[in-house]
């Protein structure tokens, strides 16, 4: 339905009074008032985006993204969905675990994720990894995992302030996974990560990190990190930058990094480092 109000803007007027009479000759007048009333606010809702996005620009304030921001809404998010409401299928996600999440996990690896939520991808790293610690701003979610995987003796979990990793060793890990969590962080918290990460990867470890690609023009709640941005913050912070890609290849399907034009970014810290 979004998708049809979105497109309104390249229809002739003779186009829409076509739908229009279509609509109340199939769905009755009450329905097609309703469809009315949601083309109006959705037009106003998009007007509304695109001035917030211009203030967030042009003022360089946060938006929705500020750790302060980022912590209240997920320590009062209903994960009850186990944050599967954001996995466009079944197909999608069970390919993202085989193509993606498997390959950047070696068997006995010390692993560490940042913002495992409710533990969506944070199971089937545990079958694989030797070690593993999960940071999230959510004290909510760090109560969710901890109870979730009490079980796995190898597995903790630890509330972080969202820009470090408390208590991780200097060069201990192999990998950093977070997947769904770096669409929502600005670039200044990012960079704090990115140094952090450097600090506790192994030389040659990796980090595989999911965020946006477009600044949030393209909705979706996404913060103010671009692609190039995420290169440079790399550089940085003594990372490389082994791979930036949108999505991935299973088969004959190819299937997108996110909702909203995402990127998948691989790092490694130089053997050297």
């Amino acid at each position: 339905m979004k998708d049809l109000v979105q497109n309104r803007q390249r229809m002739t007027l003779g186009q829409k009074l076509k739908l229009a009479t279509l609509a109340v000759k199939e769905n009755g007048v009450q329905w097609t008032l309703l469809l009315g009333v949601y083309g109006a606010a959705s037009a106003v809702a998009d007007r509304a985006f695109g001035g917030m996005q211009r203030l967030r620009a042009g003022k360089h304030i946060p938006g929705m993204n500020s750790r302060d921001m980022n912590r209240t809404i997920w320590e009062s998010w209903n994960w009850d969905g186990g944050g599967d409401e954001w996995t466009p299928s079944p197909e999608w996600k069970d390919s993202l675990m085989r193509c993606v999440l498997a390959p950047a996990i070696p068997k006995g690896s010390a692993v560490l994720e940042i913002g495992p939520g409710a533990g969506r991808w944070t199971g089937e790293i545990l079958k694989s990894c030797a070690t593993y610690t999960g940071y999230d701003i959510s004290r909510t979610c760090v109560e969710l995992c901890s109870k979730q995987f009490a079980d796995q003796k190898h597995a903790s979990f630890v509330v972080t302030d969202g820009c470090s990793l408390p208590g991780a060793q200097d060069a201990a890990t192999d990998v950093v996974w977070s997947f769904d969590v770096f669409v929502h962080i600005n670039a200044e918290d990012v960079a704090a990560y990115l140094k952090e990460i450097h600090r506790v990867l192994k030389p040659g470890g990796q980090a595989v990190l999911h965020h946006g690609s477009k600044g949030g023009e393209l909705g979706g709640w996404r913060s103010n990190l671009t692609t190039t941005k995420m290169r440079e913050l790399a550089a940085e912070a003594g990372l490389e930058v082994i791979s930036q890609v949108d999505g991935w290849q299973d088969g004959d399907v190819r299937h997108d990094a996110g909702l909203y034009e995402d990127i998948i970014t691989t790092l490694r810290k130089p053997a050297h480092g």
